[in-house]
């Protein structure tokens, strides 16, 4: 086993057997990516011995860095050097997402509180994208002892790299805005039709009161007519029995009146009969 000794892995030598690491435990072991960054980020902070199970090779370091030195350059060897366009990935992939929840949003297919989701996803992407921004060296790293200059990414070339993703995370905010806008302006378009709905069913329901009351005021009506055809018809037939009482009595006085005058008739020639003899 071949083995040598690193005074730090933020030296040149540090660096290069860090990537040797990274290239021992992705490419030639697979390890799981998520499991492997955990353990090259311990390594960077915390570590103190490296072994490499493709080359055979051992790396005693000499001076741990701690957590704050180490993350960085956990960050420039590992997830700038090698993550970087999959985190840019992911941040466009948020986007998406957050586009698509708000779509179904304004269709009326998601609630609000689903719809947060998808800014948190978003927010969460280019919270990762800040900390690689951040910790993106100006120059590329001394790899294998090589000055910084024969390996290095042109610095305009990176710094017009960094102007882009500004300007999409700016007009990705923009829009956001935009949307959130639009969104309210959605809200208040629902509750003024609520409203008109409301108002609406409100004189449906006075219509229908109005209907009862006209079935009502006819079904009187209707009882009053009958009541006034009823009170008509007594009132003939009262007028008929008076007639047929004031006839009956003038019948009456005409026969007492006719009674009495035969009466008198015949009590006259009895009258004139001498010695009250019979004729």
């Amino acid at each position: 086993m071949n083995q040598q000794t690193l005074s730090n892995l933020a030296t040149p030598a540090g660096r290069a057997a860090y990537q040797e690491l990274w290239h021992d435990l992705i490419i030639h072991q697979r390890r799981a990516v998520v499991p492997a960054l955990w353990q090259l980020w311990r390594m960077a902070a915390y570590g103190q011995e490296m072994r490499m199970t493709a080359s055979d090779n051992a790396y005693r370091i000499g001076q741990r860095l701690g957590p704050r030195v180490g993350t960085r350059v956990f960050m420039e060897e590992v997830i700038v050097r090698h993550y970087f366009n999959n985190v840019q990935a992911l941040v466009y992939f948020g986007a998406v997402i957050l586009l698509v929840f708000l779509g179904l949003r304004f269709a009326g297919l998601m609630s609000e509180t689903a719809s947060l989701i998808g800014v948190a996803i978003e927010a969460l992407m280019l919270l990762i994208l800040f900390a690689v921004l951040f910790y993106a060296p100006e120059d590329e790293p001394i790899a294998n002892g090589v000055a910084a200059d024969a390996g290095a990414v042109d610095e305009e070339d990176d710094r017009e790299v960094i102007r882009d993703v500004l300007r999409e995370i700016e007009e990705i905010g923009t829009s956001y805005a935009s949307l959130a806008m639009r969104l309210e302006q959605s809200a208040r378009g629902q509750d003024d039709a609520l409203r008109e709905l409301s108002e609406k069913v409100s004189a449906i329901k006075g219509l229908n009161l109005l209907e009862s009351h006209a079935e009502r005021l006819e079904t009187t009506n209707t009882l009053l007519a009958q009541l006034t055809s009823s009170i008509e018809a007594m009132n003939s037939r009262i007028d008929l029995l008076f007639g047929k009482e004031i006839e009956f009595h003038v019948r009456q006085e005409l026969q007492k009146l006719v009674g009495r005058d035969v009466n008198n008739g015949e009590a006259s020639p009895r009258a004139g009969v001498p010695g009250g003899e019979q004729p």
